[in-house]
């Protein structure tokens, strides 16, 4: 967006862009600064430092009486902080240049940052999910209000930082945030934490700190590594030097003993990248090395090599750096295959919808469509791939190859190629080696994004990276307050109001999520779902949750009914409560599949209540079950093996045994590792009168060794068999 030179006054002449005075460059980085920019300026050290400590499970410092303050602990709370942050910043420079007028700065890639915006915002409207593409999926939330704040976050940057000291000090800030996750990663590594989390779906002791998965802790840490690296080399206070030395080592700790193969080689880059920088500027006399550095670098090899040496006696091939290494190169095995798979899905989404793609951050609801039968066998019928797991992909399948290219040429590309060209040619001294540790830590975070996950908690920081890096070379005009300026500013502040208040109540609707799931039951639980619904009806979780909320209701009163005895009246009334519940459920969950058709989880809630009702109230709802399954089968999920097995339960009820055994030996040959379908082709087969096939499925469901009752059922089953056999097969005495 640089205009042309232009000859102006001196009065009204831009600023130049780096490098900066030496004058300027010794400044306080708050000199110059109104009220307004201060605002602005703390908001951006809050930003890198709050974002990434951001959580809602406070349970060990007694806040929530034991339960977290929202359903989703980790990406919802860092969400809730960025925007808050985001709006108070922007408010505040509006109302200054609103009122007062002042400096715009500019950068070569703005346009293009417009440009992409403009397309994600053209996706969004023909999206599959609309509300989904603008917010992003639950506990993702990478839609389209999210690019707008990475934009905003880049924009306030590049309007905030305009000298070195300013670099600088945004660095340490982001430094400390880095540690202060770091810490607790490396905490949980060795065993101590002080936060309750129950069943963790990774190995225990892998670090994942205050992002609640090692991937996407694994991916944050590529910002604060290589930049500690960058403070530590240029900082000429021996006592700050060797602070930033210690806390590299505490960082590159938690790297290491995350586990993450992506983090790890986009680490492993930057690292190279800041080696190769260091070894350049030490030969032309802009880097020292001090006293120090000899002892941060013993840290380094001493608690580096702890780590790896502890890592190696693991008998755990993921708590093994050498077998995870190793595993790199193993495509053909454990998640790799199934990034594979996930892979193969995302390109055929792409090819589906080449142009617009199907929505940001849509995939979840796109994937079960277009997911091979392979991934279902490899990873279970209860896995559903949220994210590519490469972001190239994500983005494609999302916003369509027109984004991409606008995302990772447009704007990447661009950013990078003109931050190391005025690095190189521009900048000198610390400065040069600061800025060039945001640039590796750019390189290093894009790299993770070919294997891992973005999140906005993360990818923010990327964005914000841009905006250090292009700061230098932005250029700048002065502006006067319109006339119209006052208006202007009450609608800005108004708007900015807005927003805060709803970005609490976001949160406090996830609150009342969380306590529908965990801690309340019946009618109280119906209502705490209403209530998040009321103040966040564009998430489809709460909406199949109240759905689910009403069946549960359903059961209870079925319960009820079958517990009144003789009391007749009683009896009546737990049964038509039961029928008004199904009623509501029914009802819910047909909102959502409505809300989302490509939601496959709710045909599977709701042909699982058509067959509950079937059994209680009306055997026609057995074939709603089955129509509404075969629909699922043939426009969401081909390869899903829940919808076969309710819709085999329908058929079983309605007693078509041959459709209901085509249907459950479907589902299980679709997931090798799914007891209830083997389960009820054993009960199905020792019914028919053919106990031999029946053995052979109730000794497959044994071998799985699944569930409990699956497996008391199985046994249950087995004995009834062997002892028909025994008494067919034993002679009666005379």
């Amino acid at each position: 967006m640089a205009s042309p030179r232009k000859k102006r006054s001196a009065a009204s002449r831009p600023s130049q862009s780096t490098p900066a005075p030496a004058a300027a460059s010794s400044r306080s980085p708050q000199a110059g600064m109104d009220v307004y920019d201060k605002v602005v300026w703390y908001c951006l050290h809050a930003l890198v430092i709050l974002v990434p400590v951001a959580m809602s499970n406070l349970t060990f410092l007694g806040i929530g009486g034991g339960l977290p303050l929202s359903y989703d602990q980790f990406d919802i709370a860092k969400v809730f902080v960025m925007r808050a942050v985001t709006l108070i910043a922007l408010a505040a420079w509006g109302w200054k240049m609103l009122m007062s007028g002042g400096r715009i700065r500019r950068t070569k890639v703005d346009w293009v940052i417009v440009a992409f915006l403009a397309w994600v915002l053209i996706t969004t409207l023909v999206s599959i999910s609309p509300a989904t593409a603008f917010w992003g999926k639950y506990r993702r939330f990478e839609g389209l209000l999210s690019f707008i704040n990475y934009a905003a976050v880049f924009f306030l940057v590049v309007q905030t930082v305009d000298r070195p000291s300013r670099i600088r000090s945004l660095a340490r800030s982001l430094f400390i945030g880095g540690v202060l996750v770091a810490l607790y990663g490396v905490l949980q590594a060795v065993g101590i934490d002080p936060i309750r989390w129950g069943s963790l779906p990774f190995e225990v002791n892998r670090s994942f700190s205050t992002y609640g998965n090692p991937d996407l802790l694994g991916g944050y840490l590529m910002f604060p590594l290589p930049v500690a690296v960058g403070l530590w080399l240029t900082e000429e206070d021996n006592v700050w030097r060797l602070v930033y030395g210690a806390g590299f080592v505490v960082l590159l700790a938690c790297w290491i003993t995350a586990f993450v193969r992506g983090a790890w080689i986009g680490g492993a880059v930057a690292m190279l990248l800041l080696g190769a920088g260091a070894v350049f500027l030490y030969r032309r006399k802009e880097l020292t090395l001090k006293l120090a550095d000899g002892v941060s670098g013993v840290l380094v090899v001493l608690f580096g090599g702890a780590f790896v040496y502890r890592s190696l006696r693991s008998a755990n091939a993921v708590m093994n750096v050498a077998a995870r290494l190793k595993s790199i190169f193993q495509f053909g095995e454990g998640s790799a295959k199934t990034r594979f798979e996930i892979w193969q899905a995302a390109w055929g989404a792409i090819k589906a919808r080449p142009v617009t793609g199907w929505g940001a951050d849509t995939f979840r609801l796109v994937f079960p469509k277009f997911k091979p039968l392979a991934y279902t066998r490899d990873a279970g019928y209860l896995s559903v791939a949220d994210n590519v797991h490469d972001y190239p992909l994500q983005l494609a399948s999302g916003i369509g190859i027109l984004g991409l290219a606008l995302l990772y040429v447009g704007v990447f590309g661009s950013v990078l190629v003109l931050s190391m060209l005025d690095i190189v040619r521009k900048a000198s001294g610390p400065t040069r080696y600061l800025l060039f540790a945001f640039w590796a830590g750019a390189v290093g975070y894009i790299t993770h994004l070919f294997f891992g996950l973005s999140v906005t908690g993360s990818t923010v920081l990327l964005w914000f990276c841009f905006g250090i890096l292009l700061s230098p070379s932005a250029t700048s005009r002065d502006v006067k307050a319109p006339a119209w300026g006052s208006i202007a500013t009450v609608v800005v502040l108004s708007a900015a109001a807005f927003g805060l208040v709803y970005n609490v109540l976001y949160v406090v609707a996830d609150n009342h999520y969380l306590r529908a799931r965990v801690s309340q039951s019946g009618d109280a639980r119906v209502n705490e779902v209403k209530a998040a619904l009321a103040l966040n009806p564009w998430n489809d979780m709460y909406k199949a949750e109240l759905g689910l909320a009403y069946q549960d209701l359903m059961v209870s009163w079925l319960q009820q009914a079958q517990q009144a005895g003789n009391d007749q009246q009683r009896m009546q009334q737990a049964a038509e409560q039961a029928r008004q519940a199904f009623r509501d459920s029914e009802t819910a969950l047909k909102g959502a599949i409505a809300f989302v058709p490509t939601e496959y989880d709710n045909y599977v809630f709701l042909t699982n209540l058509y067959n509950q009702a079937g059994a209680y109230f009306d055997r026609r709802y057995f074939d709603d079950s089955i129509e509404l399954a075969q629909r699922a089968i043939d426009n969401v999920e081909p390869y899903g093996p829940a919808i076969r097995f309710q819709q085999g339960l329908s058929y079983q009820y309605k007693g078509d045994d041959a459709k209901a055994i085509r249907a459950l030996e479907a589902a299980a040959a679709q997931d090798p590792a799914y007891g209830d379908p083997r389960l009820l082709l054993a009960q199905i087969y020792q019914r028919k009168g053919d106990p031999k096939t029946a053995k052979s499925w109730y000794e497959a469901v044994l071998k799985l060794g699944g569930a409990s009752y699956q497996t008391q059922q199985a046994q249950q089953g087995l004995s009834a068999i062997e002892s028909s056999l025994n008494a067919t097969a034993t002679p009666v005495k005379k």
